[in-house]
Parts: structure tokens; sequence; C-alpha cells
């Protein structure tokens, strides 16, 4: 296990980022901590960076513990309609299908591990989607998922329900 580990390519971290990876660690010792943690930065901050770093220096295999929403949700939706363009055009049926197959995918996730990774969440912003409100019902008895939040002018999450910790990863470094 350990020279699997040491096989694995290093990232250097920024300032920003290694402090973001510290606090996320502490968030999420299994023995103290338990629900959801978002990771909050504005797009190119580095949150893709290091939410793959910290999966891959506490798992073997990091990729079974991340979802790309975007992707996955696109996919789903691929499925349920041929043709993308009319579900645009149907926002509430479009919704319902989103916050379904997100609901399926975390259940039987944390069915089977204690963290998860929720990345490119872009595609619920316009269905006012509370993704934080789905995970919580999920993220109990020392389960912890990760959340990935892109926030400028454009796109604002909502932490109204205020149940969840918050990492704010600062802007790209300036040179």
């Amino acid at each position: 296990m350990g020279s699997e580990t040491s096989s694995k390519t290093e990232i250097s971290l920024s300032k920003s980022q290694q402090q973001a990876f510290e606090a996320l660690e502490a968030a999420c010792e299994y023995s103290i901590r338990r629900g959801t943690v978002c990771l909050v930065g504005d797009f190119q901050s580095g949150k893709t960076t290091l939410v793959k770093y910290f999966l891959s220096r506490n798992f073997e295999d990091p990729y079974k513990y991340y979802l790309n929403v975007n992707m996955f949700l696109l996919e789903r939706l691929r499925k349920e309609e041929d043709d993308l363009p009319i579900l645009g055009t149907m926002q509430a049926k479009t919704r319902i299908i989103m916050e379904v197959a997100l609901e399926n995918a975390i259940e039987k996730h944390f069915a089977e591990h204690d963290l998860l990774v929720l990345d490119a969440i872009e595609i619920i912003y316009p269905y006012r989607l509370n993704l934080a409100s789905v995970v919580s019902r999920h993220t109990r008895d020392g389960k912890v998922c990760i959340i990935c939040v892109p926030e400028n002018d454009k796109f604002v999450f909502d932490f109204s329900w205020g149940n969840c910790e918050i990492i704010r990863l600062e802007d790209r470094e300036k040179v």
C-alpha cells in the first residue's frame, strides 16, 4: 500500500490551496466530523486540483469518491430526453429529474462509502436546486460530503440553511 502512495504524482499546491487543504483535512477527520463541507472559490481558484489532491492522499482509489455533477447530470438528462433543448424549456421537469438522479447517486454512494466529493456543480444553479439540502440527508453517522462551490457575481450558492462548514479558497495567487 505504501508503494502505491509514493508512486503517485505529487501536486504542488499554492499557499491558498495549502491552507484550504489543512482546513479540509481537519474538517474530514471521521472520528470527530460528519456533515457537509463546502469548498468555495471563484472559477480557476484550484478547487478541483485541491480535492483531487486530498482524495489521492487519503484513498487508494480516489475516483471512487469523486463525482463531476455536470457530466453526471448531462448524461442522465440525455437518457431521459433525446432532445436536450426541449428539457431546457421545461425547467420544472428538468429540476425534478436532476434532483432524483443526484439523490439516488448520493444514497447509493453513501451506502458503501463514508466520503463523497461533488465537483463541477454549475449545471444546477439555474434550477435553484439546493444541493446542500439534498446532501444533508445522507451526511450522518460519520459521513462527509465535500461540495466544490464556484462562487462569483454570476454564480451564487445558497448557504441560507447554514448547516455546513465553509472553507474559502482565495483567488489564484497574484504574481
